[in-house]
């Protein structure tokens, strides 16, 4: 089987977006000879990319919290030097865990991500629209996402850092691998929260109470972390793939979430 890599950069999650990786994916899944699973490992992907998306709006929250807090402590420091020491503290994934479990405490930080969670499912709709009637946007359109302030003010300040979404699709040794890497790190409390869902959600598919599980985690208060992952488990398992094997989530300045999928196994199905 020859080996194909596909990569891209992921600046929102637009219908044209979703087209482009649904295209890419395609070709992939057509070379393994599986494209018939392509919708199944799609949702898959959507839930890891939709994830991602929400931890780096969560990530730049929490920095210009940091950055408020040092600016008023450091009256004497400059707006240039606050974000210097920030990145600084960056480096050290350790400090900026303390830190943000205090600013956490301090803000409502989960509340302002729904916020601009709200605002940016509004800016898509306004694009996808447009992008659906083969147009570019109206004076109207653009009024309209100016007055999305939060969700405006963050994607300058996503630019501003570099923090993007890099999508990687390659069939290779008879696995395809979908890694979805988001340039900032999530938070341990956030990776904790995972694994401890993705466990929950084990024990209840172990005990047939499955359903149980997504009842009982309605609730997405704190920012539903680790509900995703839970829910690809649970697309993996009915295709025959073990989630244990198959799902690898590594953050040190980053956070990558890696899918491998053995072509294998979804021929044998």
């Amino acid at each position: 089987m020859n080996s194909l890599r596909i990569t891209g950069i992921i600046r929102h999650y637009t219908r044209r977006a979703r087209d482009q990786i649904y295209n890419a994916g395609l070709a992939i899944f057509k070379a393994a000879g599986v494209e018939q699973y392509l919708d199944d490992i799609g949702a898959c992907v959507d839930e890891l990319i939709k994830n991602a998306v929400k931890a780096n709006y969560k990530h730049l929250l929490i920095v210009e919290a940091l950055q408020r807090q040092f600016q008023l402590q450091y009256k004497d420091k400059t707006g240039k030097q606050v974000q210097e020491y920030i990145k600084d503290i960056l480096k050290d994934k350790i400090h900026f865990d303390t830190l943000a479990s205090i600013v956490l405490k301090k803000e409502n930080i989960a509340q302002k991500v729904r916020e601009v969670l709200n605002q940016e499912g509004l800016f898509l709709l306004i694009k996808n629209k447009a992008f659906s009637e083969n147009r570019s946007l109206t004076s109207d359109d653009l009024q309209s996402i100016e007055k999305l302030k939060l969700f405006v003010e963050l994607q300058q300040k996503l630019k501003q850092y570099d923090i993007r979404i890099i999508l990687k699709i390659e069939l290779r040794d008879n696995y395809i691998y979908i890694e979805i890497t988001n340039t900032a790190p999530i938070l341990s409390h956030d990776l904790q929260r995972i694994y401890a869902k993705r466990e929950e959600y084990r024990r209840y598919k172990d005990e047939g109470r499955e359903y149980e599980f997504f009842i009982n985690n309605i609730d997405t208060s704190d920012s539903g972390f680790g509900l995703g992952y839970a829910k690809i488990d649970s697309y993996l398992y009915n295709l025959g793939i073990d989630p244990e094997k198959a799902v690898t989530v590594i953050s040190i300045n980053n956070t990558t979430a890696m899918l491998s999928i053995p072509v294998e196994a979804l021929k044998k199905l």
